[in-house]
């Protein structure tokens, strides 16, 4: 009996010092993971921009531009401004009974082809900002959004029509501790 328990004993202290280095590790593993930090969700904004000086007269100008929208998309918004410099040029329109042809106007549809926004200045006019409402379910249409604006300015005596667009898109990212990453799932 005394020889079936030290065989016993022997087995179990072998067993226990093979596997404590493993068991060591785990431990360690935990402790590691645990100073490491928690995993963060952050916004990443991404903006569009574009801004246009008119140099001379131009009639009726385009541009197009895209962005693109995914299910991590969580806001789009949207900041307009005009100039329209020179009265003398206003006054010159006036004076000849000529309706002021210079205007900017900026539409921002979907890949569906939906209108989203659409605003047009004539004058020298900072819009506010407009954030685009999603969908009924909350999120936007994903794919690629078109921005498409027409422009008729001039620059005349040193002075320009100008215009400037931004259209910001936020999605949500997630922050790993180890990288301070911003990674988009």
């Amino acid at each position: 009996m005394q020889q079936r328990v030290l065989t016993v004993f022997m087995a179990l202290s072998m067993l226990l010092v093979s596997t404590s280095g493993c068991i060591g590790l785990l431990q360690s593993r935990e402790y590691m993971e645990h100073l490491r930090g928690d995993i963060q969700v952050q916004t990443q904004t991404e903006t569009t921009s574009i801004e246009h000086f008119f140099d001379q007269a131009e009639v009726g100008r385009e541009w197009n531009e895209k962005f693109t929208v995914d299910s991590e998309v969580t806001a789009i918004g949207v900041y307009f401004k005009t100039t329209m410099a020179g009265e003398t040029v206003k006054e010159i329109f006036e004076q000849l009974g000529i309706l002021d042809p210079r205007q900017v106007e900026v539409r921002i549809t979907d890949s569906l082809g939906t209108l989203r926004y659409n605003a047009t200045h004539d004058s020298t006019k900072t819009a506010p900002y407009v954030n685009i409402v999603p969908g009924a379910d909350g999120k936007f249409v994903s794919g690629e959004w078109n921005i498409n604006i027409v422009g008729t300015g001039g620059g005349l005596f040193g002075e320009q029509d100008d215009f400037l667009l931004n259209v910001y898109v936020d999605r949500s990212c997630t922050v790993y501790p180890q990288d301070d990453v911003c990674v988009v799932d």
